[in-house]
């Protein structure tokens, strides 16, 4: 039965106690909704009488209240139940039916990799219509008989899908295993590989082809105990849901209800109860949680001024022993996710901020707090020193869309009915405070939240249970949301109070109230759009956004969840087809990617934008930038039209042109040209409907913390030692030392020596590493020195060969007007001068060392002395237009080949000794062979000559 395969995949059927009609598809998600598609229409209630279609969506079962529909040409088609007692146009909705030749999709499997920080990535391909239960339901372990079919026939025509991060673009591929029709590939657990997307070949089944498939790739180890001794911690209010989650891992999820406390790792395709030892909290306590943040060791909730820690094996309470003061009133986490920012002084940034009504608190990894300011500081900082201190509380903290970024919101009591809000940033970067241009008066009892928006300017939203007051681009424009009707009364809208406010990446918000009735508002646009109404009345629910745009609803209720997908956009559409809502362009593409960008000098940053729309729209992007003015900008455009259709298209470079080298402030100019700029793109004039509308990204001009230098061919651990001593004579010494230095060579220090024959001359290659990739072979100047101060090598040019044409700088030189300083500060970028132009330097000695390298000059180390040896050199660029960083290397080389050579005038004495010694020998050995033979053959043949005569 086809509502078998429905109940299979996961679908939530609700209660009749209020009636609402929905739809669905066969799959999870709602990325296939086209003409090819099987759309399940349900209706939650006892007074349906038949479904009212078009013609040409035929539904099988009219008078059914579950049945299915097919829509057989592309178009918006009105659909709605026909009920007993209710007007004839209740509940319609306007399905937007495409004709994509996207009919397939890809089955994704993950699991991890044992003792390796990697996960298995498991795919094939299946048919969304002809797909088994456990696909439909995302429990498959091995594709169905015709899903391996037809991954097979794609494997047949060349397809090789592959996995791609959207956050750093790197790409990994995957190979088929030896079970027919799976594909599959590891990829690191990192957190540039957060979101990814499947995607192939562009290879058609039938004039079909696989849709890309976005997933989230979450990597969260936490795990907490469990005991049945343990008590369940709850909110006080029924309707009450509150929740967190790492804006790096949205699908790990924390849920307190009134029912218990639940926690996710997969976006609720699984939940665990979470409870805490008893004996800690009274049962009032642990039964009025106020609020729940996740951080890396686990969950934080605040209960009755103070905050608890729940982690894996334990439930502790953060107080003053961890600077934690009392009568905490709040607890937030980050907004965005920065996976790849990391602070340019190297030291992390806070996960957690706490605050009192006078004070505040930042939260770092291992449980470590940090005041951040008292009220009384903050308000001298901001110069407002001859106010009533009583009059003032912070009122609430958030972090910004500025990865360094705090905002808090700080109220003065004007009068007895009102309060004055203030609004402060502080970086926690630059560690400095900033007031803003904001002022914002509300009623007194009002408790009021802040959402930032990823946008370069500041945007952000304020609401309290009724109402949202916004404030867009850079506070210029302030107001309340509104409804059609012009009332910014969303209570009485909705006849409900406002439970969450919800903004993705690019600018969609939804506002979801008690009640679940639910509003849709885009950044920048001040009127609001009530959707249809998708669950009942007296659920909880609690609305979380996939990283496909999509949203789905988690309804929790006796403490357990389930979860439905949400179709945003569609019901978008639906919302506002009677309001002739239309996106004014056809088409808004952009080169920029949602990743922070770093900066050097040098360097620069281009992409390019590209907008259709109909003739007489007038639409044209927009460029805006937010931060310090240390940026150039160079745009070029070009602009076509053809049968009514305009296209523009523009690129846009952002870039410094700053020389730096011969100026005598050189740090201080450095230090005013670095900084955070945020740049947004965006159309000219959108709609709500518009897909996308605003794009932001962060640059960082300056020095990347994780930029270092490595030496081609050097290695750290490809030792046949780990430490070696040796001894430098005093005469390789300079300084002329009293005595020979002993020297510790620790492998771990220093890394591997490389191994240079004594012969050879040696060029050192330096290569510039971005954290672990490799961004380029270094092609600026540098300087190298022993460390220990050998000086018994040299260098292959002169300062003449070089072509030089007044005398270069040189180690002696410098340190002879630097003899204050250390020998790693004595020579570098702020004080290089170039030897190539006769009004730069005096003329001298051009026969002296060129001691200068580069990779085109082929300037080389000499070993002036032919023995072996140990050198450990440190490397340091000096060209002061290559990067803000102070780059330098320490490497070590080691000679061999050569044998200690010998005194001349010594090996001759030992040669004459030698050969007087040889010529000696040859004399006896002369005469005692002229003896011999006198004895054993001339004597003997006489002596026989002899006998014979006697004989005769």
């Amino acid at each position: 039965m086809f509502w078998e395969k429905v109940l299979a995949s996961g679908v939530l059927l609700l209660g009749c106690s209020s009636a609402l009609w929905r739809y669905r598809t066969s799959t999870k998600n709602y990325v296939i909704f086209n003409t090819r598609t099987t759309i399940y229409l349900e209706y939650d209630g006892n007074d349906f009488i038949e479904w009212v279609t078009p013609s040409i969506c035929p539904v099988k079962n009219k008078s059914a209240p579950y049945t299915e529909m097919f829509c057989t040409s592309q178009g918006i088609h009105s659909i709605k139940p026909k009920i007993k007692n209710k007007p004839p146009n209740a509940e319609e909705r306007h399905l937007f039916v495409d004709r994509s030749t996207d009919c397939f999709l890809w089955y994704f499997l993950a699991s991890h990799v044992k003792g390796k920080p990697y996960q298995n990535i498991q795919v094939w391909v299946y048919d969304p219509e002809n797909a088994s239960p456990a696909e439909l339901a995302g429990r498959a372990s091995n594709p169905s008989v015709t899903s391996k079919s037809l991954s097979m026939q794609f494997l047949s025509m060349g397809q090789e899908p592959y996995f791609l991060s959207t956050v750093s673009h790197d790409v990994y591929h995957s190979h088929i295993t030896n079970e027919e029709g799976i594909w599959e590939s590891q990829i690191p657990l990192i957190k540039t590989n957060l979101f990814m997307v499947i995607k192939g070949n562009s290879v058609a089944l039938q004039d079909c082809f696989i849709s890309d498939y976005i997933f989230l790739f979450s990597h969260i180890s936490l795990t907490f105990s469990q005991s049945s001794e343990y008590v369940k911690m709850t909110a006080a209010q029924e309707n009450t849901i509150l929740f967190d989650w790492p804006p790096c891992f949205p699908s790990t999820i924390a849920t307190v209800s009134h029912w218990e406390t639940l926690f996710t790792k997969d976006a609720f395709n699984t939940s665990h109860k979470i409870r805490i030892p008893p004996n800690i909290l009274t049962d009032e306590e642990r039964q009025n949680i106020l609020q729940v943040c996740i951080i890396e060791e686990g969950i934080v909730v605040l209960i009755a001024g103070s905050i608890y820690l729940r982690t894996e094996n334990d439930f502790i309470k953060l107080d003053e022993e961890y600077g934690i003061p009392p009568n905490v009133t709040g607890i937030k986490t980050r907004t965005y996710c920065w996976p790849e920012y990391t602070p340019k002084d190297g030291e992390e940034l806070s996960q957690i901020v706490v605050w009192t009504k006078e004070e505040v608190l930042l939260g770092y990894s291992n449980q470590e707090f940090l005041l951040l300011v008292t009220l009384e500081e903050l308000l001298e900082i901001i110069n407002m020193r001859n106010v009533i201190l009583e009059l003032f509380c912070i009122h609430f903290v958030t972090y910004t869309s500025d990865p360094t970024g705090v905002a808090l919101l700080l109220t003065y009591e004007r009068s007895s009915s009102l309060n004055m809000l203030f609004l402060v940033f502080y970086d926690e970067d630059t560690l400095e405070w900033h007031l803003q241009d904001f002022i914002f008066i509300f009623p007194q009892g009002k408790k009021l939240t802040a959402l930032f928006m990823y946008s370069a300017l500041p945007n952000f939203v304020i609401w309290d249970d009724e109402q949202v007051y916004y404030s867009y681009q850079n506070f210029s424009y302030n107001g309340y949301l509104e409804t059609s009707t012009g009332s910014h009364n969303l209570a009485a809208l909705t006849n409900s109070t406002i439970h969450q406010v919800f903004m993705d990446y690019y600018g969609n918000g939804v506002i979801k109230m008690y009640n679940n009735k639910m509003l849709y508002f885009k950044i920048e646009i001040t009127r609001v759009t009530q959707l249809h109404q998708w669950a009942k009345k007296s659920d909880n629910t609690l609305l979380l956004i996939n990283p496909t745009g999509e949203l789905f609803l988690a309804n929790i209720k006796h403490g357990k969840a389930e979860f439905s997908e949400y179709p945003l956009m569609l019901e978008l559409y639906s919302s506002t087809y009677e309001e002739h809502t239309s996106c004014p362009y056809m088409l808004f593409e952009s080169s920029m990617i949602l990743r922070n960008i770093y900066l050097d000098k040098r360097k620069q940053l281009t992409f390019w934008v590209q907008v259709i729309y109909r003739e007489n729209n007038g639409v044209y992007p927009i460029v805006e930038i937010y931060g310090p003015n240390i940026l150039k900008e160079k745009r070029y455009g070009d602009y076509e039209i053809a049968s009514g259709i305009c296209t523009k298209n523009m690129t846009v470079t952002f870039y410094q042109d700053i020389d730096y080298e011969g100026i005598e402030n050189y740090y201080n100019i450095q230090d005013e040209n670095m900084g955070h700029v945020m740049i947004q793109l965006r159309p000219s004039h959108f709609s709500k409907t518009c897909l996308l509308s605003n794009k932001a990204i962060h640059v960082f001009v300056g020095c990347f913390a994780e930029r270092h230098l490595k030496v081609r061919g050097y290695s750290n651990t490809e030792c046949h030692y780990t430490n070696n001593s040796y001894v430098i004579e005093k005469k390789y010494l300079s300084g002329n030392q009293p005595k020979d230095m002993y020297v510790n060579y620790s492998v771990s220090q220093y890394g591997c020596p490389l191994k240079v024959p004594m012969t050879e001359k040696f060029q050192p290659v330096l290569l510039l590493y971005d954290a672990g990739k490799l961004v380029e072979e270094v092609e600026a100047n540098f300087v190298l020195w022993e460390i220990f101060g050998r000086n018994d090598f040299g260098y292959e040019l002169s300062m003449s060969e070089a072509g030089c044409v007044n005398e270069a700088q040189s180690w002696q030189s410098m340190i002879s007007k630097n003899k204050d300083l250390p020998i790693e500060e004595v020579w570098g970028p702020h004080n290089y001068r170039h030897c190539f132009s006769f009004s730069i330097g005096k003329p001298g000695d051009l026969l002296k060392p060129y001691e200068i390298f580069n990779l085109t000059n082929k300037n080389k180390i000499v070993w002036k002395n032919h023995h072996v040896g140990l050198y450990v050199f440190q490397a340091k660029i000096i060209d002061p237009n290559y990067s803000f960083c102070n780059l330098t290397v320490t490497f070590a080389v080691e000679t061999f080949g050569i044998l200690p050579e010998t005194n001349p005038l010594l090996v001759l004495f030992f040669m004459i000794i030698l050969l007087f010694f040889v010529i000696i020998c040859l004399i006896v050995s002369y005469f005692r062979y002229l003896k011999f033979f006198r004895k054993f053959l001339y004597e003997p043949s006489l002596e026989s000559k002899r006998k014979k005569k006697q004989k005769q």
